[in-house]
């Protein structure tokens, strides 16, 4: 089982490559599914974010209001880090066994693809055989985020502006798909990449 690790910045396209290379076969898996499963009532994780940031994020029901947290980490580097911190490890964790229990499994997938836009930060890396770096102009990401997220175009802006800054679309990878096209030419390139996949030997490992 080869696992591909599929990461970029915020708007460029990673949901949309992941879903295609699901289409071709691939298993896979979201840190942003993990992070909600981590933050529902009840989980140890998400009252450590209530200790750290204050009921004024939560709802009477007692969810966490994710776009006011959002709003707050994307202003303040510190409440950044510190969520970073709470959330991060579990993640990773969680992760990890999950890549386990594919690898054990009676038919292991032959590639499993893990989404996640900060996935040398988190510290994913280690997991991961090959990686794909997604990607498209920041005017692009920009649009996408606000037809998307329904944001301003200051605060998407701002938001685009910040992972740039962290070098997000920066980083070494094995494969780089751009997704400043349309959704043909997109395809295209994951047809490319999943060709390439697939000549690849298996994971030490397996």
């Amino acid at each position: 089982m080869l696992v591909l690790g599929i990461a970029g910045p915020l708007g460029s396209g990673k949901s949309t490559v992941l879903r295609m290379l699901q289409d071709l076969g691939a298993a896979t898996l979201r840190a942003d599914d993990v992070s909600r499963e981590l933050l529902r009532p009840g989980q140890r994780v998400l009252e450590r974010a209530r200790a750290a940031f204050g009921e004024e994020f939560f709802a009477e029901d007692g969810t966490l209001r994710r776009n006011r947290l959002a709003e707050l980490i994307f202003a303040d580097a510190q409440a950044r880090e510190q969520l970073n911190q709470i959330m991060h490890p579990p993640m990773v964790a969680r992760l990890r066994q999950r890549v386990e229990d594919c690898r054990q499994g009676a038919s292991p997938p032959e590639v499993l693809a893990i989404e996640a836009a900060i996935l040398y930060e988190m510290g994913l890396a280690p997991l991961t055989d090959k990686l794909v770096l997604v990607t498209a102009p920041a005017a692009v990401r920009t649009q996408r985020l606000q037809d998307r997220d329904g944001l301003s175009e200051e605060e998407a802006r701002h938001r685009v502006k910040l992972h740039d800054e962290m070098g997000l679309d920066k980083i070494e990878a094995d494969y780089t798909i751009n997704t400043a096209g349309d959704l043909a030419d997109t395809r295209r390139q994951v047809e490319e990449l999943w060709a390439w996949l697939v000549t690849l030997p298996k994971a030490q490992g397996d």
